[in-house]
This record gives structure tokens, C-alpha cells and sequence, in this order.
């Protein structure tokens, strides 16, 4: 009985021996020359060359870099997968020791021309200079993430500064290549944004963020649109700029509490007033400056020191006509 079953483990192993076929070096280097033997990369690779190409898109934020409001622009760390099916690539896994999928770089094959449409910088390929890795599958698909660092404009509301909030929107598209050629998509199975990688940032807070593409036929062009919403902490600012603000206010009316005979109220709103003065010209630097539309925090200011200059021109008036009265007595 030992010997039979010894026979049938034997005789099972030698099967499984026999299916087994490792993956040789050999077997990569005959798959890779094999595909790019015949491959063009100038051709957008659609199997059905009257369809457009389908094309997934992920995005993935790293780190919000900086946030300018003066300059109005956003620096990022992101990176985006694009997935598609290629028409020139597909192998049998059976004829390379099976070998189901391969890792190339992105210059052997054709990748779309994906870049920053609202970018401050110039318009080139989201790839830039760097050679990012593709792989691809036995079935044609091809997995490629290019990333770096992205510049874009942004539009800035510093009206409720330094409790503001403020919405940037990243426009990702294909110049040169129409919604005839390619059009741009997102997952149904996966998040089109994706924070698995992010770090988040010391000033700002990500409150909110969406992805969605559009395909505009009337224009001719595919649009994957990223909107992010960041919120500023407001503890640094509010320390430094809003409570010091509240404190001068309140501390004008209070000339007044002193008596006129003292002969301080015009020293005291005269100090109040230079010391406010000094305190803007500090400040002024870490408020943004824009006109349109224009900071609630600022007007205050302006109407603070305004209001100061006011009590100071009172003060002496007061105190002129109080003399004079006791000059008369």
C-alpha cells in the first residue's frame, strides 16, 4: 500500500513538472524584440481605427506643494495613471514561459501626449523630462502613471482672509489629439482621485476634492478636470494679525476714559495711532494683496487706523477748547 501511494505522488509530481515552465531571462528579452519588432509608436495604437481610443484616468495627490496668492498659482506633487488597451501589443503567455505582463520604458511605445492645459508654465507632456516605466499585460492593456511637480493658475478669494477657503481647478488634456483620436475617462470600478500617497500640508487643509472628465465635441477635445478645495489654518494669522487688529480698536475709544486735565489723552492716541501704524507696515507683507475682490480684514484695518486719526484730531480739539475755557475763568 506504501509502495502505491509513493508511485501515485511520484506520478503526480512528474505531471506537475511537466506544466511547470519557468520564466527565463530569454523568454523577456525574445518577448520585448517581438513587440517592438513590428511597433510604431507614432500611431495611436486604437484597435478599431474609426473609434477613438478609450483611455482610464486616475489621479493621485502627493503633496500640495505651495499655495501663492499673490501670483495666484498652486504647486502640487501628483501623479496620473492612464490605462488603456493597445492595439499593437498582445502575446500568448504560453510562448514566453509565462509571462503575463512586462515592464518597458514609456519611450518604446506610443503614450498619450497627457499635459497641464491651465498651466503656468509652458505646455508640454506631463512626463517632462523623465523616463517613467510602462507595463504592459498579454491582453494589450497598458498601465502608464507619469509625475511631478504641476504649476497652475489659480483663482483667489482672500475676502474672509485668514478664514478663507479657496477652490483650484487642474485641467489635464491631449493637445494634438481630438475626440476623434482619444477620449479621456475615469474608472467605474475605481476613485478617479485617489489620496492613498498624500501628505498633507502645514497652512493648508484639503477640505474637499472631485474628478470627472468631459468631452467636449463642439471643440473637439477631451478634459480630465481635477477641483481641489483647500481651507487655511487660520491659528498662525489670527494670533498675529486679527487679535492684535481687535486690540487696537478697542483701545481708541478708551482715550476718552482718561480726564482732560491729565494732559495724557493726546499722548496716549498719539502713541495708539503710531503703534498701529508700525503694526501695518509689519503685517502688511502677510496679507494678500487684491483688489477684486478685496479683504474684509484689510478694510478693517484701513477703517481702524482711519477712526484713530479721527480720535486723535478730536482729542486735540477737546483739548484745546478746554483750555481756553480755564484761560478765561
Amino acid at each position: 500500500m506504501n509502495f502505491l501511494t509513493k508511485l501515485l505522488v511520484l506520478v503526480v509530481l512528474l505531471c506537475i513538472t511537466g506544466l511547470i515552465h519557468g520564466q527565463n531571462l530569454s523568454d523577456v528579452y525574445k518577448l520585448r524584440n517581438d513587440i517592438l519588432s513590428t511597433y510604431d509608436k507614432d500611431v495611436v495604437p486604437a484597435t478599431d481605427q474609426s473609434q477613438p481610443l478609450t483611455i482610464e484616468t486616475r489621479f493621485f495627490l502627493v503633496n500640495i506643494a505651495m499655495f501663492e496668492e499673490i501670483s495666484e498659482t498652486i504647486s502640487i506633487i501628483a501623479a496620473i495613471e492612464l490605462k488603456w488597451t493597445d492595439g499593437g501589443i498582445s502575446w500568448q503567455p504560453g510562448d514566453y514561459g509565462n509571462k503575463r505582463r512586462l515592464t518597458i520604458k514609456q519611450g518604446n511605445i506610443w503614450t498619450p501626449p497627457i499635459m497641464l492645459l491651465n498651466s503656468i508654465d509652458e505646455l508640454r507632456p506631463f512626463e517632462g523630462e523623465y523616463e517613467f516605466m510602462a507595463t504592459l499585460l498579454w491582453n494589450g492593456t497598458v498601465e502608464w502613471g507619469p509625475g511631478g511637480v504641476l504649476n497652475a493658475k489659480c483663482t483667489v478669494d482672500i475676502s474672509k482672509f485668514p478664514f478663507d477657503s479657496q477652490t483650484c481647478v487642474l485641467q489635464f488634456g491631449t493637445l494634438g489629439l481630438g475626440t476623434e483620436d482619444v477620449i479621456l475617462v475615469t474608472s467605474p470600478y475605481q476613485q478617479p482621485l485617489d489620496l492613498s500617497f498624500y501628505t498633507p500640508n502645514a497652512n493648508w487643509k484639503l477640505e474637499s476634492y472631485r474628478a470627472n472628465t468631459i468631452a467636449d465635441f463642439s471643440i473637439g477635445y477631451s478634459v480630465f478636470v481635477v477641483e481641489l478645495t483647500i481651507k487655511r489654518e487660520p491659528l498662525y494669522f489670527t494670533l498675529m494679525v486679527v487679535c492684535p487688529t481687535l486690540l487696537f480698536g478697542l483701545l481708541n475709544p478708551l482715550v476718552y476714559l482718561l480726564p482732560v486735565e491729565s494732559g495724557e489723552r493726546i499722548g496716549l492716541s498719539m502713541t495708539i495711532l503710531l503703534s498701529y501704524a508700525i503694526f501695518l507696515t509689519l503685517v502688511s507683507a502677510a496679507i494678500p494683496s487684491s483688489s477684486n475682490p478685496m479683504c474684509v480684514l484689510l478694510i478693517m484695518m484701513v477703517v481702524i487706523i482711519f477712526v484713530s486719526g479721527l480720535i486723535v484730531t478730536s482729542v486735540i480739539i477737546i483739548s484745546a477748547l478746554h483750555h481756553r475755557d480755564e484761560s478765561r475763568r
